[in-house]
């Protein structure tokens, strides 16, 4: 009797528990926003879509893609050509917005380290930096908006506090660990193993980045800070108006501050790890909830928010042209060089 080969899994049937309930949830949040609307209404926003902003907005979306790649060149330190960095970065994207968050971070260090030959230290330790400065313009921004709306977010406001108060405690021990290093490392260790919390991976991860912020040279890190939030106030400048003008796509009757507290808002649910495929359906049940509450209900906001998923994945695709441009201008470079030698 012959033995029977043993049959193998395809690759796309190994999903973690993790993913599949992040992938069921996407799901059921989509098809439930989705009920609230009606095909019809999808059909008839051809009628009131603005092509200048849909434009307008791709044009600011390759921005912000732009901003990160010059966030990450500036910080490296270390001779990355700019094309290349872009390069990544637009890979890195795609795999966040088209797979996981997981996927775009290990996307990110993976190629930095078999491209460009970055070790996995320092292009972690930029990955902090920036996230640093983005979390500081995100708490900027968001405690902006809030001040401007205050008297017409009673039922947010203690979101808004809670939302402020754990992103300042997270800047706090930041800073702590830059400004006062390894004395702050080890105590905040000490902590955390009299709790018991570094047990779990993702402390032990913290405490890895913190002993590689505090390993580099204190000037040195400073001095990187500082471009970092500068750059990042950039980036999160951008991505407002990325924001602002994609709302404009469809006639959405919300005001200029309104639209930049929502935008803030989904800044920090991005952050939140139960979300695949680019947000899909945490996105868009967020979005018309707090439009909600703002009183929009002149329009299809269900309608409109499905409708701005499908761009966003669009402008995604868009955003990829780079790479066969980038491969194409490798390619001539090296025509060129050899037709000199």
């Amino acid at each position: 009797m012959t033995e029977q080969p043993e049959r193998k899994l395809p690759a796309w049937w190994n999903v973690s528990a993790k993913d599949l309930f992040k992938i069921v949830l996407a799901l059921a949040l989509i098809v439930f926003v989705v009920s609230k609307t009606n095909l019809q209404n999808l059909i008839l926003l051809k009628d009131s879509l603005s092509w200048q902003w849909l434009w307008i907005s791709l044009l600011f979306y390759s921005l912000v893609t732009l901003a990160k790649g010059v966030q990450y060149w500036a910080l490296l330190g270390v001779q990355v050509p700019f094309r290349e960095t872009l390069k990544i970065v637009v890979i890195q994207n795609a795999m966040t917005n088209f797979v996981t968050n997981t996927a775009g971070i290990a996307s990110y260090m993976t190629l930095f380290k078999l491209e460009q030959n970055v070790k996995l230290r320092r292009s972690g330790l930029v990955f902090i930096l920036t996230k640093a400065g983005d979390l500081l313009a995100m708490v900027f921004f968001l405690a902006l908006s809030s001040l401007q709306l205050w008297a017409r977010i009673p039922l947010l406001r203690e979101t808004v506090i809670v939302l402020l108060l754990t992103a300042g405690a997270g800047l706090l021990i930041f800073w702590a660990a830059v400004f006062m290093r390894q004395r702050f490392v080890i105590q905040f260790k000490k902590v955390l193993h009299s709790l018991r919390l570094d047990r779990f991976g993702a402390v032990q991860r913290v405490l890895d980045m913190l002993d590689a912020l505090v390993a580099k040279e204190h000037k040195t890190i400073v001095s990187a800070l500082l471009r970092g939030t500068v750059l990042s106030f950039l980036y999160m400048t951008l991505t407002m108006a990325y924001s602002y003008s994609r709302f404009q796509i469809f006639p959405i009757p919300a005001d200029f501050w309104v639209i930049l507290f929502i935008t803030s808002i989904m800044q920090f649910i991005s952050i939140i790890p139960i979300q695949i495929f680019g947000g899909l359906g945490v996105s868009e049940l967020t979005l018309v909830y707090l439009f909600s509450l703002f009183g929009v209900t002149q329009v299809d906001i269900p309608a409109i928010v499905v409708a701005l998923r499908v761009l966003f994945y669009l402008f995604n695709l868009a955003v990829l042209v780079y790479l066969p441009v980038d491969t194409l201008l490798n390619k001539l470079k090296y025509q060129e060089s050899k037709s000199l030698s």
